[in-house]
């Protein structure tokens, strides 16, 4: 769920009044910016409550795993044609056009589901299909806007404007997302309360489209001089050449520098561990939502969003804990306590199968798994070259979001449909296990003779990575 930035601080608040009076611009593309990702957050909510909670059709395994893979693993594939696209064509007409057939996908959803389609045999499959869509083109036009940040916004304060937008829109989007479960939860994930919670979706798209087709021709770029695909080439031999050459850079610079392979370790078997545990949180949930168990909140909807809260104030709590440790501690050390965290916490929770049990243990859970990713983000910021971080970054965003959806397929064919498994909710904590021993073993390995880690006091200011990481180096900073 990226762009350039320098510095996470934003500018005075008196620059960007005046970079919003001297560029209509920026006040257009931040509303187009922020209207999508409103759009965006209710959305996904909507498709949670129809895919995952919808009181018409029972939620299996597999239903959540479809429904997980629409929502994650668009961010892993689109980018890269995505930026093929916006670097050889117009991007307000890219971006324009992109809102409206992701419009058009959110309307024909809303006429599925009001219809009562998606309970029919083609129906899910269809969903699924509109949904793949609208968050697909939800990324391209985010990638987009951010890309033509720089040609609304003056040098002196773009780190800070991108800061800024990033760090709102991030709410604006959590807002969404919000009233969305907050409107199923009042009325009901049915398929009426859902089509009905949609529309604001369609309003706030049309807003952006609005927006953004009220600028000028060409005002978003790419200039002509700036035009880096070949004429002779298509978009998808462009993204194609991005994606491959980007990954196995990634890959390249990963290996290269021991903390970086083995923070992204953690992270990938810790993102597969958490989609095992949440396959079975919700199908839990919903067991104890129609078996009247639970009390009214730790139970259908309302415990997945306690749970979702919960892993939220865990991750909270790693930006406060990350730093005081690596401050005091070697940060692959730093790795292995918090995926032993994150371990003890599924072994003490899982085997119980209880949702309040479940949702007391996500913050545990969420802030081990913070831990590891912020030391992660960290060690390529610090450790990796700058020409080579951005490889790196992507290789980390493709397995951040693939493997929560590897871990749960990997286990679908074992799991019940009530997701009582004591079984299945040791295997997380063995996953979390594996990533604590690789960091503790090379730990071992770097102890004697081994080159000393690179310190955080070696990053300079112009080494820091993208806006969307502005929150994570506030995090990993003095």
């Amino acid at each position: 769920m990226t762009s350039l930035s320098a510095d996470p601080v934003g500018p005075p608040r008196g620059q960007l009044a005046a970079a919003l009076r001297e560029s209509d611009g920026l006040g257009r593309l931040s509303t187009a910016r922020l209207a999508a990702l409103l759009s965006e957050g209710i959305h996904q909510a909507a498709l949670g409550g129809i895919v995952l909670f919808s009181p018409e059709s029972a939620t299996t395994p597999a239903a959540i795993v479809g429904g997980f893979a629409v929502m994650l693993l668009p961010y892993s594939v689109v980018g890269p044609f995505a930026a093929a696209a916006l670097d050889r064509w117009d991007r307000r007409v890219v971006v324009a056009v992109a809102a409206l057939v992701r419009t058009v996908a959110i309307i024909a959803t809303i006429a599925l589901v009001a219809a009562g389609a998606v309970h029919t045999g083609a129906g899910l499959p269809m969903l699924f299909a509109l949904s793949l869509v609208a968050i697909g083109l939800g990324r391209l036009i985010n990638t987009g806007m951010t890309a033509a940040m720089p040609k609304v916004v003056p040098d002196r304060i773009l780190a800070g404007a991108n800061s800024v937008l990033v760090t709102v829109g991030s709410i604006i989007t959590a807002v969404g997302a919000v009233a969305a479960f907050a409107v199923l939860a009042v009325l009901g994930a049915g398929d009426a309360a859902v089509s009905w919670t949609l529309v604001p979706s369609v309003v706030a798209a049309l807003v952006g489209v609005w927006a953004i087709l009220a600028l000028p021709r060409r005002h978003l770029g790419p200039d002509d001089d700036e035009l880096s695909a070949d004429p002779g080439r298509g978009v998808a031999l462009d993204a194609l050449s991005l994606f491959a050459g980007g990954l196995a850079e990634g890959v390249r610079a990963a290996r290269s520098t021991a903390l970086v392979w083995v923070s992204l370790t953690g992270v990938t078997l810790g993102r597969a561990a958490f989609g095992i545990t949440t396959m079975l949180a919700i199908l839990l949930l919903r067991d104890a939502e129609s078996g009247g168990v639970g009390g009214p909140v730790v139970a259908g909807m309302g415990g997945f969003g306690l749970m979702s809260a919960a892993v939220a104030a865990g991750m909270g709590l790693a930006a406060v804990v990350t730093p005081w440790a690596i401050a005091r501690r070697r940060r692959i050390v730093v790795v292995a306590s918090g995926a032993v965290l994150s371990g003890v916490a599924q072994l003490a929770v899982g085997p119980t199968l209880d949702p309040t049990a479940l949702v007391v243990g996500a913050v545990a859970i969420g802030l081990g798994a913070q831990v590891v990713k912020l030391v992660a983000d960290n060690a390529m910021q610090t450790d990796v070259p700058d020409a080579r971080r951005g490889g790196v970054f992507a290789l980390q965003d493709a397995l951040f979001n693939s493997a929560f959806v590897v871990g749960m397929v990997a286990v679908l064919p074992l799991v019940p449909a009530d997701g009582r498994s004591v079984s299945l909710m040791l295997v997380p904590a063995a996953l979390y296990a594996a990533a604590a021993v690789i960091a503790a073993f090379v730990a071992a390995r770097r102890r004697s003779g081994a080159e000393p880690e690179r310190t955080r006091g070696d990053r300079t200011a112009t080494d820091r990575t993208t806006t969307d990481r502005a929150t994570t180096d506030r995090a990993t900073t003095d």
